[in-house]
């Protein structure tokens, strides 16, 4: 009898087991369902500002693409000569001209020339009696002026004796006014001095006259050197050339 009772008891333990499996099993698959679905939203609470942005740059892209697209366009039309404004091919600009050299303003009243009013006067290559003399003038001769300088010694001209040479003659020696002279008939020779064949220091000497003796005058001349000199005649006859530097015509 107790084996029945046994075999009873185990028949009722396996059934309360299997109907209680019955009873709890939806409640814990319903838990695990509810864990899944939080999770789902969860996720979704992520991903979708994620989304709305990556539309949002899809869609700048899109714009930025649609301006690039057009400014190519744009582009090409221009090189092609059809849009509407051409650019101009710069224009080299042209070269600055040559400055000229500046040339030296006239002084206030300065004389354009001026005219020897003294028997003879001499051209010094400074504005001192100190420096040396380049070349002597006879009255009436006319030289142009280039320039003034004011010494201790008065009012200096500077003169142009030839393209190369220039020299300094006092004022004092000069007038701003033409001179009259009577042409001069004779030259005094104021040191010993040689009578030369040309009017240079080059040409040969014809003779070598004494200080105090007075010569014919024929006429003056000027050489590439601005050097003055004079056609003279001794008394014996011979002709030839002297340094006016040496001599003073009358």
């Amino acid at each position: 009898m107790n084996r029945p009772k046994k075999i009873i008891a185990a028949t009722a333990l396996t059934m309360g087991i299997g109907a209680g499996a019955i009873i709890f099993t939806p409640i814990g698959s319903n838990a695990a369902n509810n864990v899944v679905l939080a999770s789902v939203d969860w996720v979704n609470t992520k991903i979708n500002p994620l989304n709305t942005r990556v539309s949002a740059l899809e869609s700048k892209i899109s714009s930025l693409e649609d301006k690039l697209t057009a400014q190519q366009q744009q582009i090409t039309s221009l090189k092609a000569g059809n849009g509407s404004t051409t650019p101009s091919t710069p224009t080299t600009p042209a070269s600055p001209s040559t400055p000229t050299t500046p040339t030296t303003p006239e002084k206030p009243g300065l004389p354009s020339e001026v005219y020897v009013n003294v028997s003879s006067a001499k051209v010094h290559s400074g504005a001192s009696t100190a420096y040396k003399v380049l070349a002597t003038m006879s009255k009436g001769d006319s030289l142009t002026v280039i320039d003034t300088f004011t010494a201790a010694t008065g009012l200096w001209y500077r003169v142009s004796l030839s393209s190369t040479v220039k020299g300094w003659i006092n004022s004092s020696n000069v007038s701003t006014t033409e001179v009259t002279v009577t042409n001069p008939t004779s030259v005094v020779t104021t040191g010993t001095v040689n009578i030369r064949k040309g009017a240079s220091i080059d040409y040969p000497i014809v003779d070598t006259i004494q200080m105090g003796v007075s010569l014919k005058y024929i006429q003056s001349f000027t050489n590439t050197l601005g050097q003055t000199w004079y056609n003279v005649e001794t008394s014996s006859g011979k002709r030839g050339w002297i340094s006016s530097s040496l001599g003073e015509v009358k």
